[in-house]
């Protein structure tokens, strides 16, 4: 049996959940372990039955609030300073050295980069096509074709870093793997997530391929009062989720647009609200905690939604037709994939203060037989494919088989 151990951020639902379906699938023939610095979403490690450990400094909800800014380029203070970056890197450099895998298998966790190249661990990721070198180098990098060789060189020829993670790569002795900006967040296997359609089946780099999607399907029943509304609905039925990369001030405004309209409306954003806020939503929304996203968007008529790739993930296999709100680049790039297939719209981020302009966005999509057509035939054609979950299993241990071969 191999030892694989998994490093998601995990106060990211959906990169936690993601890493839960790789290891599920990758179970039957590994040990796998789960590391992290943060409980957010720990509790659905557990309950799948992998063991967990919180590691040090465990990460405060200020932080969580200054990573998500800066992810989201709300923020130019980079929050993985120097002394962070350097206990993250000293603790996961011990946990590798107790549990000794045989590959780890990471989300954003930038530290894990630097920690894992000086323990020479392989690493593997599952990743979306946005903004890597594969979607840099192809046709379907920007819109406009004029000027498109020059700006694709120069994104390719970029050397920059962070200063204190340039500084920890030079003191750990690793610089030959963060030679070019757009390699430093690869892995030596990255498994694609995108949909290869929706990225014109564009070629990928030689420690590339196409996995396919990869979200949460969890031990978790709809909630009785939840199917109850389902069931007994005289009106549509609107799913709302912004995800773990939202905030307060928009889950609210977007919950509030949805006053007047002749829908009612599930949304698993409760977390998110004060008591005040939660009280001054309309009637027409009901408010809750976690929710499985694919049972219930199956259920309903539409969603609105952001454009993490996990939740838009989650809309193309519900079959139903999407509002997307990107909260940034790669949300905005996800959704725009969706777009132009046929089965959502977009509402930029920019007029989200525009009640009017949300709630026709809704009316339109609620109307609009097209796009459930697209949605519908989608959903079919994705679920003809193996699962992500499984195909980034199988890349995994082929990656090992090959390497092991390598060095004998």
């Amino acid at each position: 049996m191999k030892t694989l151990l998994f490093a998601p951020e995990t106060f990211n639902l959906a990169e936690t959940t993601r890493m839960i379906e790789v290891a599920k699938a990758c179970k039957s023939q590994a040990n796998c372990f789960f590391i992290g610095y943060s409980r957010e979403f720990s509790a659905l490690i557990e309950a799948e039955g992998f063991p967990f450990t919180l590691l040090s400094p465990e990460l405060t909800s200020q932080d969580i609030i200054a990573i998500m800014k800066f992810d989201q380029g709300k923020s130019l203070k980079n929050p993985f300073t120097y002394d962070l970056l350097k206990k993250r890197i000293e603790a996961e450099l011990q946990i590798i050295t107790t549990l000794k895998p045989d590959a780890i298998v990471i989300g954003s966790t930038i530290s894990l980069l630097i920690s894992a190249r000086v323990a020479k661990v392989p690493l593997a990721y599952a990743k979306p096509f946005a903004l890597s070198r594969g979607h840099i180098e192809s046709s379907e990098f920007l819109k406009k074709k004029i000027g498109r060789r020059l700006v694709q060189r120069i994104a390719l020829s970029i050397h920059w870093l962070p200063k204190d993670m340039k500084r920890l790569i030079k003191e750990y002795d690793v610089s030959e793997y963060f030679n070019y900006t757009i390699d430093a967040l690869d892995a030596d296997l990255n498994g694609i997530t995108t949909p290869e359609l929706f990225t014109n089946h564009s070629k990928l780099p030689s420690n590339s391929c196409y996995v396919g999607p990869i979200f949460a399907h969890l031990k978790k029943e709809i909630p009785e009062t939840v199917q109850s509304l389902i069931n007994k609905r005289k009106r549509p039925l609107i799913f709302c989720s912004l995800g773990s990369s939202a905030n307060s001030e928009l889950v609210y405004r977007v919950l509030s647009h949805f006053d007047g309209l002749d829908v009612d409306v599930i949304s698993p954003m409760s977390y998110f609200l004060t008591t005040e806020q939660r009280q001054s939503l309309p009637s027409n929304v009901h408010l809750y905690h976690w929710l499985p996203a694919l049972e219930i968007q199956e259920q309903v008529d539409v969603s609105v939604l952001h454009g993490g790739e996990g939740t838009v993930q989650t809309a193309c296999f519900s079959g139903k037709p999407f509002v997307g709100i990107g909260l940034q680049a790669e949300q905005s790039y996800n959704i725009a994939r969706c777009v132009n297939y046929g089965n959502a719209k977009a509402f930029p981020l920019r007029q989200i203060k525009r009640r009017g302009a949300f709630q026709q966005a809704v009316t339109d999509l609620l109307t609009d037989q097209a796009l459930l057509s697209h949605a519908t035939k989608l959903k079919l054609l994705l679920e003809q494919e193996e699962p992500g979950a499984e195909k980034m299993a199988q890349a995994i241990f082929n990656f090992l088989s090959t390497k092991n071969k390598k060095v004998l």
